[in-house]
């Protein structure tokens, strides 16, 4: 037989017998729904079988088989509706909580896998009376409702939808009118904590309490009189298994709040951080409901709080420490949360409530230059991973000078450097390999949730005066001087004013990020590039290693410096920076400075 009549016997055969097996399976499927129907009617209508809970579970196997079955056959929207139904039913014979929270996941499913299906409005529906009637989640049964009214319009149950949503405008209008004005917010959830003073407040669940999650004050950022509403245009999320950040894109500077409510194990919730984004509207993009299930974060919900207040609600799974701060131009809202892991004193949910890191782990030496210093050393991590960020980028040219653009410069140096690390048996990944822009908060990000070991940001810089030239290297934390404020407020993009309000994000993130180690790492990679291009270069300046704060180097997980290689503005530097010889000389000594850090933090895993 040809080989040719061979392969085309075998796709005939395989044919033949998956043909019907996928038919039988099909209409296997439909079979166990219409058991399924059968059952869950009888049980209706039975008084006694009905106060059986095993005959409940027989009627939900036989919905979740059809499922099963064919997960995208025509039962399958319908058998996820009726396991929802299964649960509500049990739930309001039994009293079980799980089970009106089971039923609300079902329903969820329905319209988030079948939006388009006859029956995805009902199912938003039902959820909705669930989380008002049996879970006491109104800001959850508002956005469910609101996904009817906007997503469903055409549907049989958009009419009721509305009404129910004029319904919960009434109350909360009628509880605002008794209340003062400053318990505005407290009235649309009374299971939130009356609001602080400040505009950023944060509840942490008493377990983990330190002073390392309280947020501090932010200068309001009201939108200004007669500007208009401001609008949620976009919620984008970066995430792994240990890491989660989240950033609420909003047209206009904004005041807002947030608020973290602890897990209730008689509803089965979660920890949700709740974010009320005052005089904001939605805009016609943002999602109601975004699905992460990354194992830290389950969803980010949105939904019109009040009229002039949108809501935005992180489910959070596993939580050992969030923090909030804003970005401007364009202003953003950035979320990061960590989620608790099983390693060092174990689980977070088991730390006494206000311990620093040296009072849980005891063998952990305080102070600089003690063998056990670094929580790096101590663990005998490795650097396998190195994520190196080109900066700028795209509409973004950063410094220009001598017909020269900064984000060129840092490409083609980003691309040396990383060949010369991968020869070195580094793994080596990028923010970007192109002419691209991306947003700051997205390059820690990227960072973060491809879990690199090391963050390198390459900038050239650029100063009024054009004799200004040399080295110099950053770790995130506060500047010391004039020169890092003017560095931090450019690679920034914003003014130097802007500056003095990081000072409070930093007294949160100092408490928090790797500061004492991205120090350390610029200070290998500092010494090593100076003394080695002393050698081709001894007239190269030294500007030594200083501190700024970077919004790029904001919320890293990991060590993160920021290189200046040498200033655009100064002729001969701007000369020799377009060169890739002179790159490849200053990638080299990069790469030692590196290779410093690496053995250096590695020395104890091999004594």
């Amino acid at each position: 037989m040809p080989i040719r009549h061979y392969f085309l016997f075998l796709f005939l055969i395989g044919f033949l017998c998956v043909g019907p097996l996928a038919s039988e399976s099909r209409a296997s499927a439909e079979r166990d729904y219409s058991s399924g129907w059968n059952e869950f009617q009888r049980l209706l209508k039975d008084p006694v079988q009905s106060k059986q809970r095993t005959a409940w579970i027989a009627a939900r196997n036989m919905f979740n088989s059809a499922y099963q079955k064919a997960p995208d056959g025509s039962e399958a929207p319908k058998s996820l509706f009726y396991l929802g139904r299964v649960h509500e039913e049990m739930g309001q014979r039994f009293g079980q909580a799980a089970d009106y929270t089971q039923a609300v996941d079902y329903y969820g499913r329905v319209a988030l896998r079948f939006p388009n299906h006859t029956w995805a409005d009902d199912a938003l529906l039902r959820k909705a009376k669930i989380h008002l009637e049996h879970l006491n989640d109104s800001a959850q049964a508002y956005i469910d409702l609101l996904s009817i009214v906007h997503n469903h319009p055409k549907g049989d149950m958009a009419p009721q939808a509305q009404s129910m949503l004029r319904e919960l405008d009434a109350a909360f209008l009628a509880k605002v009118n008794s209340s003062s004005p400053g318990n505005a917010i407290a009235a649309s959830a009374p299971a939130i904590a009356a609001p602080a003073t400040s505009s950023v407040v944060s509840s942490q669940p008493e377990p983990i309490v330190t002073a390392a999650l309280i947020a501090p004050p932010v200068a309001p950022r009201a939108v200004e009189p007669g500007s208009g509403t401001a609008k949620l245009t976009q919620v984008r999320y970066w995430s792994s298994d240990e890491y989660t950040r989240v950033v609420l894109d909003v047209d206009a500077e904004i005041d807002f709040s947030h608020r973290l409510l602890n897990p209730d194990p008689a509803l089965g919730t979660p920890h949700r951080l709740m974010i009320d984004l005052q005089g904001t509207v939605l805009g016609p993009e943002t999602l109601p409901q975004l699905q992460v299930a990354d194992g830290i974060l389950r969803q980010v919900r949105t939904g019109q709080n009040q009229p002039q207040v949108s809501r935005v609600v992180l489910d959070i799974q596993r939580l050992e420490d969030f923090r909030v701060f804003t970005l401007e131009s364009p202003f953003r809202i950035v979320v990061d949360v960590s989620g608790a892991t099983q390693s060092l004193a174990g689980s977070s949910a088991s730390r006494p409530s206000g311990q620093t890191a040296q009072q849980r782990n005891p063998q952990i030496a305080p102070g600089p230059g003690g063998i056990a210093s670094s929580l790096v050393e101590q663990l005998g991590l490795k650097v396998n991973t190195i994520m190196i960020d080109p900066g700028h980028g795209g509409k973004d040219p950063g410094a220009v000078a001598h017909g020269i653009k900064e984000k060129d410069v840092n490409l083609r140096m980003a691309r040396i450097l990383g060949k010369m690390l991968e020869e070195k048996g580094f793994r080596v990944i990028y923010t970007r390999t192109t002419d691209v822009f991306i947003p700051l908060e997205e390059r820690t990000a990227m960072a973060n949730a491809q879990k690199a070991d090391l963050f390198i940001s390459v900038h050239a810089n650029a100063h009024p005066n054009p004799n200004m030239q040399g080295f110099e290297i950053y770790s995130l934390n506060l500047a010391k001087n004039k020169d890092a404020v003017r560095v931090a407020a450019r690679e920034n993009a914003v003014s130097t004013k802007k500056i003095s309000d990081l000072q409070f994000i930093l007294t949160d993130l100092m408490l928090n990020s790797k500061i004492s180690e991205s120090k350390e790492l610029a200070t290998k990679i500092h010494g090593r590039t100076i003394q080695g291009m002393r050698r081709t270069h001894p007239k190269l300046g030294d500007n030594g290693v200083r501190e700024a704060p970077f919004y790029v180097l904001m919320g890293a997980k990991m060590p993160a410096v920021l290189v200046e290689m040498g200033y655009l503005t100064n002729r001969e530097e701007s000369r020799l920076l377009n060169t890739d010889a002179y790159l490849r000389t200053l990638a080299s000594n990069l790469v030692q400075g590196v290779l410093a850090y690496r053995d250096h933090i590695e020395r104890h895993a091999k004594l």
